[in-house]
């Protein structure tokens, strides 16, 4: 109930929470009063042309409180001249006003007025009209006819207003404006005239000063033709320009390169320089004993000489280069070879190459003093049979001054090398693998040279070894074998060891002491004693006569012990009577036995397999006890449900 309260009361808090709180606009707070009070407020008045106002004033006192303002509600539609109403206050906006634009309707002449119309964009029926006054003539003048100088011209006015008011006025006649042309003389190819004058406005010549007897042309004086005298051509030297032949008017001055004075020329046909003919002459050097002079060029036109190739420097005589003097150097003493001859000492100038015999150049000798060839002293060396590997040669003979080598005794035919025999290669006998022994080495494969007798490790013969490659001994791999004594009729032997590789014996461990059979322990011979004869009865076996050795407890059945045989050879079986008996008493034991074994079964079948029968009681008690916990427990907690 409670729970049920207190949802209630917080559900209702909840509503009020969100419920919008109430607005009191007609209230004001009071300085006369103190407090806040109701309002009375007064019309809306207009303040201005955005707000209204309207004045509160306390009811309890009746004193001013406060004077809110508050926007214009407007109505209606602004125009030119009037405005909008407020539909509270009752007060009006201003009017927009005109907002005139002009244009020309009528436009104005030169006699009459035109009209300018005003229309307002806010309100297209509010219009008037202005006058544009007229412009008047605006006349342009233009000589429509040119005066000439006798006859007058015309100029013609014409309004730029109106192109159909026009009037025209005279240009009077000017006269001639006359120019003396003096008179010009003829000249050889070129007319002359007399003097005239020209009419600078007319353009009309005269031959007299007043301009009253008109001429189409000046008077002619005609040409007198030229005076022409011959210059001759100047040829042009390496370094001066000539010129062609050419002609010169004696009254005119002008220079003409024909003879009839037709093709006039400003100067006479230049001929060009022809620079040097300039052909280098080489330097000729100094010999021992003439001198001798730098290289120079002559000008093969005028035969002068330059020390330059562009013949800029002239000289006079070619520059001179001294004698130098032999420059001799020493030719040792050659002495003669086999075939060549040799020669003495000489010398040998290395300016110009002569040859003396003396060191102070004064003997001149055309070749050196000679000294006869010896001839070869040849050796003979002998054939050389070629080897496995190595080469040998033919005969040949050797000189032994000059060392050449010849293939004749002659020494007529010489050679660099003996004529070569190639080796034979090696003559390789494979010697196959031997193991190593226990006490012996062995070796690896190799491969015998049957002509070098060298051994090599490869078959191709290129590994040369000096032994073959060895394999060690292993060493005895020795095992113990124990000594065995010797029996009765088999020898024994002493303790032995036998090498497991070689098979070898030895009789010490150490496998020092070989030996071809293990040391032989002699056989002792049978040690026999008789066993006489025994007969079997109904309850015991006999035996027959026989021999046993208590040594290797081997039975014999003769006395030297060269029949063996087996114990059970020598048994001799019981009575057949006395085991009938012995059987059915054994099978009446048995039956006994089976009879006491077949009780004993059924008594343990009867048994309860579970044990004691008390233990049932106890259980069904402990079984009722727990079913009434079970059932108190139950009854509890259904008693504690339906509290």
């Amino acid at each position: 109930m409670k729970k049920r309260f207190l949802s209630v009361l917080l559900t209702l808090f909840m509503v009020l929470m969100m419920l919008p709180t109430t607005a009191y606009a007609d209230t004001a707070y009071c300085d006369i009063c103190g407090k806040e009070v109701d309002i009375d407020y007064s019309n809306y008045e207009y303040l201005n042309a955005q707000f209204h106002q309207r004045s509160g004033y306390c009811q309890e006192c009746g004193s001013f409180v406060a004077k809110p303002r508050s926007e214009h509600n407007w109505s209606g539609t602004a125009t030119c001249t009037s405005g909008q109403t407020c539909t509270v206050c009752g007060g009006t906006s201003n009017p927009r006003g005109h907002a005139y634009e002009s244009t020309v309707t009528i436009e104005p002449t030169c006699t009459t007025d035109g009209v300018r119309t005003y229309v307002c964009k806010n309100d297209s029926s509010h219009t008037y009209t202005e006058p544009i006054p007229a412009t008047e003539h605006n006349y342009e003048s233009s000589v429509t006819t040119a005066a000439a100088c006798t006859t007058d011209g015309v100029r013609t006015y014409v309004c730029k207003n109106d192109s159909s008011h026009t009037y025209t006025e005279p240009i009077p006649a000017a006269g001639h404006n006359l120019e003396k042309a003096e008179k010009k003389d003829a000249g050889c190819t070129e007319a002359g005239y007399e003097a005239y004058w020209r009419c600078q406005t007319c353009k009309k010549l005269f031959s007299d000063e007043a301009g009253t007897v008109e001429i189409i042309n000046p008077i002619e004086i005609k040409a007198t033709g030229h005076d022409l005298k011959a210059v001759k051509r100047k040829e042009a030297g390496c370094t001066k320009d000539g010129y062609e032949a050419y002609w010169r008017c004696q009254t005119c001055k002008k220079l003409f390169s024909d003879e009839a004075g037709t093709v006039e020329i400003i100067n006479p046909i230049e001929i060009k320089a022809t620079g040097h003919d300039l052909k280098a002459v080489k330097r000729k050097e100094a010999g021992c004993t003439k001198d001798g002079y730098e290289a120079y060029w002559r000008c093969q036109t005028c035969k002068k000489l330059f020390s330059d190739e562009a013949g800029t420097v002239e000289i006079i005589n070619p520059i001179e280069i001294k004698a130098t003097g032999h420059d001799l150097k020493a030719v040792k003493r050659k002495e003669a070879g086999c075939t060549e001859d040799g020669h003495e000492t000489y010398w040998r100038c290395q300016t110009c190459k002569k040859l003396f015999s003396d060191a102070a150049g004064t003997v001149e000798i055309s070749n050196p003093t000679a000294i006869k060839a010896t001839g070869h002293n040849l050796e003979k060396v002998e054939k050389k049979d070629a080897g496995c590997t190595e080469d040998g040669h033919e005969t040949y003979w050797k000189c032994n001054t000059c060392k050449k080598l010849f293939s004749d005794a002659a020494g007529t035919v010489e050679i660099s090398n003996p004529t070569a025999i190639k080796a034979t290669g090696h003559n390789l006998e494979k010697v196959e693998k031997k193991d190593a022994g226990c006490a012996e080495d062995g070796h690896e494969t190799y491969w015998r040279c049957q002509t070098c007798k060298k051994l090599f490790s490869d078959a191709a013969g290129t590994v040369e070894i000096s032994n073959p490659t060895a394999i060690k001994a292993t060493g005895h791999n020795l095992e113990k074998v124990e000594k065995k004594d010797a029996g009765c009729t088999e020898d024994g032997h002493e303790t032995y060891w036998k090498c497991n590789t070689c098979k070898k014996l030895f009789s010490d461990e150490a496998g020092t002491v070989e030996i071809s059979n293990p040391t032989a322990i002699k056989a002792t011979g049978h040690n026999l004693k008789k066993v006489e004869k025994k007969d079997a009865t109904a309850t015991e076996e006999g035996n027959s006569t026989y021999w046993f050795c208590d040594k290797c407890n081997k039975y014999f059945s003769d006395a030297k012990a060269e029949t063996e045989i087996k114990k059970e050879d020598t048994v001799l079986a019981k009575l057949s009577t006395v085991n009938k008996k012995e059987t059915e008493a054994s099978s009446a034991k048995t039956a006994n036995a089976t009879k006491v074994t077949s009780t004993t079964d059924k008594t343990t079948k009867s048994s309860p397999k579970t044990g004691d029968s008390t233990d049932v009681q106890l259980y069904v008690i402990l079984m009722l006890v727990s079913i009434g916990a079970a059932a108190g427990a139950g009854a509890k907690r259904k008693l504690k449900t339906q509290r």
